[in-house]
């Protein structure tokens, strides 16, 4: 049985290995507001570690809520 090695962490001196991968745009605001500092890959995603997509979550599912009500004109779903 081969093991893969999976990616690590974006966050400066995490070396966690990584269980989601975002865009950028997605998770670079969230990332700033929680005072986290990241390095970016070649591809421009943001790799987290458990530890640190679940300081940013909140935040993120915030973020898609407005996004929603701005698409929808302030209407419910």
């Amino acid at each position: 049985m081969s093991r893969r090695k999976g990616k690590v962490c974006s966050v400066e001196n995490c070396e966690n290995e990584s269980v989601r991968s975002l865009s950028i745009e997605k998770a670079g605001e969230a990332l700033s507001s929680a005072g986290i500092n990241y390095k970016v890959s070649r591809r421009n995603r943001i790799h987290l570690c458990k530890e640190h997509y679940k300081k940013i979550k909140k935040s993120l599912k915030k973020a898609q809520k407005e996004e929603r009500l701005r698409l929808t004109g302030g209407r419910p779903f």
